[in-house]
């Protein structure tokens, strides 16, 4: 069985819940988008196809290959303009096994709670939202072929037999009464967040709450949140991810998105709190805060110290690339007229798949020369990489450079990235465990300084160093500590 979710078509209310597409718009801690793979994964689809419109790269990053639902995710596209089910017609035969059709923010209310559903093979589940079918579910060929086609044939059976009763958030109220009823007690139907579940509050990983706040439940704080001393939180509030309340705040019967800060000694109750946007769910006024130290929308956390690191790593950069060209040019020359190009090639692919940013040089099962040796000994295959330091493209020190299409989940646990020539990582060996990587990156995010990156850069100059003249295998095991 497969599933087409349409995450581009969403109604114009959901631009005022901030720049993230509609689909990943949190409902009671979880996106949107989560809801409807879980509802997949409850019928039996071991395949969900999702047809991307804005904010196509954030949902891609978010899902993924749908390893973590257990599910194949496929992505695609239609023309501006195209057929609703344009996306349908271009494979109808992939479709004939069953298929879950979603266009546009249905929500799925479950009237009891169970752990799969198994349909009758000749029935069809429609809902329509005026002349439009906005939700499709069938196991019967027939009647899929026809509402691929745009068939008359949509007679629908009644959606209670299957426990569910769908919802169309029509309007930004619609929104916020969904998000009240599921925090409020209709939340044990669906697979709760959070990693701490108790007595109506449920609680993230990484969030730190001080002693003399007050939560009362029902409530829902999402991951890496801060709540400051002397806040009052609850009852019936949905906190997203990376949030902060500060201290002497109360917050009641509101909803606050993603990466906002609610500043101090504010009260807000029955409200939407989006970025430095206050939305009234009744009729959805916004009101635009310009205070900043009130209500905004956190970014990317840089200091004076990171303009300290990044004009130091320039000025140690250069004197690098001075002292290193000759010899680079040299000895990069003789290791590859002594190898071959064929070695060389082979140990590339075998870099390149393990996303290591260094030259490949030796391959596992030949023991490096004396030239390949001095070569590593005197860091020159960083050479290329300080270069990219020169123009202002890395930092000198700090994390190890993510690829946007193979790191993009990884890249969105940092809150701040700084993809550097240098780091924890020029010290390990290329088959040492990825799961370093992220314990490493988090580490440096939140130690970083001048004197860590003199640390890094040390290390790794002194440590290649020692390597050549033991005569030890490339690599090494400087870590964080």
């Amino acid at each position: 069985m497969k599933a087409v979710f349409h995450t581009d078509a969403w109604p114009g209310w959901g631009a005022a819940l901030g720049e993230r597409p509609g689909s990943l718009a949190s409902v009671a801690g979880k996106p949107f988008l989560e809801y409807w793979l879980e509802w997949a994964v409850a019928l039996g689809v071991d395949e969900a196809h999702l047809v991307l419109g804005d904010g196509a790269a954030e949902i891609e990053a978010y899902v993924g290959e749908g390893a973590r639902w257990g599910l194949a995710v496929r992505y695609g596209f239609v023309r501006p303009g195209a057929p609703t089910r344009a996306y349908l017609r271009r494979s109808p035969a992939l479709w004939a096994d069953g298929l879950l059709y979603v266009r546009g923010p249905v929500f799925p209310q479950r009237l009891e709670r169970s752990v799969g559903t198994v349909l009758p093979a000749e029935q069809a589940w429609t809902f329509r939202l005026r002349d439009e079918t906005v939700c499709f579910l069938s196991r019967a060929p027939v009647r899929i072929a026809a509402f691929v086609n745009d068939g008359a044939d949509e007679a629908s059976s009644a959606w209670a037999d299957l426990a569910l009763d769908p919802l169309y958030l029509a309007d930004i109220q619609a929104y916020y009464q969904l998000n009240m009823r599921l925090v409020g007690g209709e939340i044990e139907r669906y697979v709760p967040p959070g990693y701490l579940n108790r007595e109506g509050a449920y609680i993230g990983y990484n969030v730190q709450i001080a002693p003399s706040a007050e939560l009362h439940p029902p409530l829902s704080i999402g991951n890496e949140c801060r709540i400051h001393p002397l806040t009052v939180i609850g009852p019936r509030v949905v906190i997203g991810n990376r949030v902060i309340v500060d201290r002497q705040t109360e917050l009641a019967d509101c909803i606050v998105q993603d990466g906002g800060y609610v500043g101090r000694n504010l009260e807000i109750k029955g409200k939407i709190v989006s970025g430095s946007r206050l939305i009234e769910p009744e009729d959805g006024m916004t009101l635009e805060i310009e205070d900043p130290w009130l209500v905004t929308q956190l970014g990317v956390r840089r200091t004076l110290g990171d303009l300290g690191r990044a004009v130091a790593g320039w000025l140690t950069a250069l004197p690098l690339v001075l002292v290193q060209a000759v010899p680079f040019v040299v000895l990069y020359a003789v290791i590859r007229l002594r190898r071959g190009g064929g070695a060389y090639r082979q140990a590339a692919r075998r870099v390149r798949r393990q996303r290591v940013a260094r030259l490949p040089l030796w391959s596992g099962a030949a023991r490096p020369s004396v030239w390949e040796r001095l070569f590593h000994a005197f860091s020159l295959d960083l050479f290329p990489l300080l270069i990219e330091v020169l123009r202002g493209r890395l930092w000198l020190c700090g994390h190890k450079p993510l690829h946007p299409e193979w790191d993009p989940a990884r890249q969105q646990q940092l809150q701040a990235y700084f993809p550097a020539a240098i780091g924890y990582h020029t010290r390990r060996a290329p088959d040492a465990p990825e799961a370093l990587d992220l314990t490493e990156a988090l580490y440096y995010e939140r130690y970083r300084s001048l004197a860590e990156d003199a640390r890094i850069l040390g290390r790794t100059l002194l440590g290649r160093l020692m390597d050549g003249l033991t005569g030890e295998t490339p690599g090494g095991t400087a870590q964080p500590n």
